[in-house]
């Protein structure tokens, strides 16, 4: 179906051009621009003028239920919303309410999609819409409102150039892990673990790790998220070290990773359980002291996987046996 984009504001030109001060976020109550005070109320009316403006568009659309995608949780979601991962369907008062806490930083960012029309909560409440011919006119009742309609672009859902994960993580999967385990520890004359990486958001709270040999593979297998992207890497290297050398094996991880920009090192004790409890140090973060780890005399190391490393990945089907998050494959999958 076509779509046609359009941004929608509160500001005016002038606004935009940056020559007038506003206000951009919810924290800025009781602050002063141009001469005025942002009161909650006046929050309060601009939140509602975008909640409206959505309804307008979405039942305009005919849209009645929203897939989410690009999800990132940083921070705990509110009770009411249960569950949030990449591909859950909500329907459309639940995505307006999600939108409406966005705005407040209440819920967590998300692409709102349907086949009949997207939106999403940019920063600084710049609103990106994608919708129909038949919804086009609503846009002059928007403008009504006292929001600004910006662009007119239109969108081709088939140009799609991204190539998603369609694969099942169903047994095939999870032997296929289990043959390329069996081929390590043969080589190595030992028991191989693999790191599995299992992400339904993005975020730092929208994944975990596992660390795992081949016979507890069918326990991580019922534990997973529905809709999750699932990433084994097989050959991943996992460096151990005491508590006091750390930081050296931290530098020497990332003087390894092929980037120049150095890698994200994870560092978890290895008398971890098989879901890791890790510390992750940020490539250009400083390196850790000891108050930074967690108890625990003895660690493994690792930079994270690069986009170019070798894994087998899958997606974690719902209850109904389908897939409706879209991951994007990994050049090495």
């Amino acid at each position: 179906m076509k779509l046609h984009s359009y941004v929608l504001c509160k500001y005016d030109e002038a606004r935009r051009r940056g020559d007038i001060d506003d206000w951009t976020d919810h924290s800025d109550i009781g602050a002063s621009f141009d001469g005025r005070i942002l009161t909650a109320e006046e929050y309060q009316r601009t939140e509602d003028r975008y909640i409206a403006a959505a309804d307008i568009l979405a039942r305009a659309a005919g849209a009645s239920h929203f897939t989410l995608r690009n999800v990132f949780l940083h921070s705990p979601p509110p009770a009411w919303l249960g569950e949030v991962y990449e591909g859950r369907i909500v329907d459309k008062t639940s995505a307006l309410r999600m939108l409406r806490g966005h705005m407040s930083g209440d819920t967590p960012a998300a692409w709102f999609d349907s086949e009949k029309m997207c939106m999403m909560m940019g920063f600084d409440f710049y609103m990106h819409v994608q919708i129909p011919e038949r919804a086009l006119a609503s846009l002059d009742e928007i403008d009504e409102m006292g929001l600004f309609v910006l662009g007119d672009q239109e969108q081709d859902e088939d140009e799609d150039e991204e190539v998603h994960v369609s694969r099942h993580a169903d047994d095939t999967f999870w032997t296929e892990v289990a043959g390329g385990l069996a081929v390590r520890s043969s080589a190595q004359q030992q028991e191989a673990r693999t790191l599995v990486v299992e992400r339904w958001a993005g975020g730092r709270l929208g994944h975990r790790l596992w660390l795992v040999a081949a016979d507890d593979l069918s326990s991580v297998a019922a534990s997973v998220k529905r809709q999750a992207l699932i990433s084994a890497f097989i050959d991943l290297e996992i460096h151990a070290t005491s508590r006091g050398e750390v930081a050296r094996a931290v530098e020497a991880a990332r003087r390894a990773q092929s980037d120049d920009d150095g890698a994200d090192v994870v560092i978890f004790p290895l008398a971890s359980d098989r879901e890791l409890r890790t510390v992750t140090v940020e490539w250009d973060a400083p390196l850790p002291d000891d108050g930074d780890l967690p108890p625990g005399q003895e660690f493994g190391v690792f930079p994270w996987p690069a986009e170019d490393a070798v894994r087998l990945e899958a997606v974690v089907p719902g209850d109904d046996g389908y897939v409706t998050a879209r991951w994007v494959a990994s050049s090495t999958s």
